[in-house]
């Protein structure tokens, strides 16, 4: 019960955040670039990241995050909104979605003799799928001479299926801009 409380506490904090600072900054379109394909290099959600301005201020994000076992794909949509007097620099926010597959079990290996071989059996995998939802509030920079990008975000996510679990995620990313 402590963690759902706590879960719902983070949400609501990230939620109010990203309000406040969206109604103190003029939305400006984010320039510089139309794609980036990267890395994100962070303690849950490492992996492959694509991020596509859709147009205006708003973009879409894709990761495919890997992890010991596991491996999670996350779709976000995010609103950027360019710093003043800071060229290249700007904050995001936004919210999406996962899916997740996660063995959180044991492994460990037996032989078991057949005939005259012994074959190694795999046991007491315990796989489960997540869904769960999303919101990222960051930075980011595009370089000016280079099609490069360096970000840092905080990515709060909540499993609900199959139960309700929250995390923090942060992490730094770097992408080519195309």
């Amino acid at each position: 019960m402590a963690r759902l409380k706590k879960s719902k506490s983070i949400l609501r904090l990230v939620f109010i955040t990203a309000l406040l600072l969206s109604s103190t900054v003029h939305g400006r379109a984010q320039g510089g670039y139309k794609t980036g394909l990267g890395f994100r290099l962070s303690g849950v959600t490492s992996g492959i990241s694509i991020k596509h301005f859709t147009g205006g201020t708003g973009a879409i994000e894709g990761i495919i995050g890997f992890r010991y076992h596991s491996w999670i794909i996350t779709g976000l949509y995010e609103k950027h909104q360019a710093i003043p007097n800071a060229e290249g620099l700007s904050w995001f926010y936004g919210g999406g979605a996962h899916i997740g597959f996660y063995d959180e079990g044991y492994r460990y290996y037996y032989y078991k003799v057949r005939g005259n071989k012994y074959v190694i059996v795999d046991e007491d995998r315990n796989e489960r799928m997540a869904l769960g939802a999303d919101f990222i509030l960051g930075m980011e920079y595009k370089f000016k001479n280079a099609p490069i990008t360096i970000g840092l975000d905080a990515k709060p996510f909540i499993d609900i299926v199959p139960d309700f679990s929250g995390y923090w995620d942060a992490a730094l990313s770097f992408r080519f801009t195309l």
